[in-house]
């Protein structure tokens, strides 16, 4: 029975131990957490990166943050045009073909095409200088290829040019503005009358001089301005002259060289022709004096030559 109790009693207590530790040792994970989780709240996390968001305000906040720079001014070159074309055509067309070429600049008007000269024999050739309007000359430079096409003939011949003239009329500009800053003070100076007379003088004269250097370099501000503005155009007419195959019809080059050379031909002869005639009035002149002259020699001679014959000669003894 003692034994029975004993064996009781310490089983109890050992249980009771167990439950103790068990406690004791909850108690101690219960404080490791607590005492954990203050670490961790120390602990931040890294902050979340987020794409930036584009909306209006914020742009027009950045561009009025941004400062105002001073656009930079591009000035373009000023440049004269020079167009030169060699048609060649059928005979019967050269002079429609320039006729042609007159009404289309009649047509776009004073303000944009203007006829300089205008030159037109017989049906071998013609010229004719435009003055076209620059922003529309290549525009109408080819109109006047495409119509002479329709013609039945052809450019042989077609060149553009063009010259910068930016720096001259930089120059003459700077010329001008010094020019007037140079009479503004000489005319002060007159106003004012300080000075000797000789000095009065002398600034009159150099105001006359000044005022002729800036209305020539204003004249040639003008004259530079009016030709990038307005392009020239210069145009030959040629006529195709040729027996060995129709007007109109275009050649190859057999044919063409044999039509020029029968075409220097007839010209040539041509020429020589209108010389003699020029020259028949004067030879017609020149020989009736010649004749007039000599006849008048030989009237003087004759006399003296018969009077010569008929005196007696002194050697010859009369007859009985």
């Amino acid at each position: 029975m003692r034994i029975v109790l004993l064996s009781t009693i310490c089983l109890c207590c050992l249980l009771a131990g167990c439950d103790k530790a068990a406690t004791n040792n909850d108690n101690n994970r219960t404080l490791a957490f607590a005492s954990s989780e203050p670490r961790l709240a120390e602990v931040t996390p890294p902050a979340a990166v987020t794409a930036p968001t584009l909306s209006t305000n914020s742009s027009a906040k950045s561009d009025n943050d941004v400062p105002a720079t001073t656009p930079l001014t591009v000035t373009l070159p000023k440049i004269a045009y020079d167009y030169k074309y060699n048609f060649l055509l059928p005979a019967d067309q050269v002079a429609a073909a320039q006729r042609a070429h007159i009404a289309a600049c009649d047509r776009l008007g004073l303000a944009r095409c203007q006829l300089v000269s205008s030159q037109s024999g017989n049906s071998s050739g013609a010229s004719l200088e435009l003055r076209v309007a620059s922003d529309i000359a290549r525009r109408f430079s080819a109109d006047l290829v495409a119509s002479v096409a329709k013609a039945g003939g052809r450019a042989i011949d077609q060149s553009i040019s063009a010259e910068d003239v930016s720096k001259e009329i930089s120059d003459t500009n700077a010329r001008i503005h010094q020019r007037e800053l140079l009479i503004q003070r000489l005319t002060q100076i007159l106003q004012t009358r300080a000075g000797k007379v000789s000095e009065l003088v002398e600034a009159e004269r150099s105001v006359a001089a000044a005022q002729e250097e800036l209305d020539q370099a204003k004249a040639w501000l003008t004259e530079l301005q009016g030709r990038v503005a307005m392009s020239d155009v210069e145009i030959t007419y040629r006529a195709i002259i040729s027996a060995a195959s129709p007007a109109g019809r275009d050649q190859g080059p057999l044919s063409e060289t044999i039509g020029q050379s029968w075409w220097f031909f007839t010209a040539t002869l041509l020429a020589i022709l209108r010389l003699l005639i020029f020259l028949a009035p004067w030879a017609i002149v020149a020989g009736g004096i010649f004749v007039a002259v000599r006849a008048m020699r030989r009237s003087r001679v004759n006399p003296a030559g018969d009077g010569a014959d008929l005196t007696p000669s002194e050697d010859i003894a009369p007859v009985a």
